[in-house]
């Protein structure tokens, strides 16, 4: 039987390799079918990333709450830059937004 700060620790693991692998296959692949999948899975994952960060925190820390949930939100933000901008820039715009949101929010959950 595994204690509970060894599920944790297992826990965050699997989020940072799935992060990981997710970011660097975004940019890596060159199908676009399978890019723009990869980009909407991040964008849901940076969302999970968040509320698992979120709901981890004590209900007194509402500036990292928030924190947590801003960092969620730049997901959402780089699915609006992808669904409603035009031009060919925003791709990358939406795909660097994600890549942040997923990578600080890996983080905060570390540091936090």
């Amino acid at each position: 039987m595994i204690d509970p700060l060894g599920a944790l620790v297992l826990t965050f693991i699997v989020m940072s390799v799935i992060s990981v692998i997710g970011i660097i296959l975004m940019f890596l692949v060159k199908n676009e079918k399978v890019k723009n999948g990869l980009f909407y899975f991040m964008t849901v994952w940076g969302m999970i990333v968040a509320y698992c960060n979120a709901s981890g925190l004590p209900e007194n820390w509402t500036g990292a709450i928030a924190l947590a949930w801003g960092l969620g939100a730049m997901s959402v933000a780089a699915l609006l830059v992808q669904l409603c901008m035009k031009g060919e820039k925003k791709f990358l715009i939406s795909r660097l937004l994600v890549t942040v949101s997923v990578a600080a929010g890996v983080l905060d959950c570390f540091i936090l």
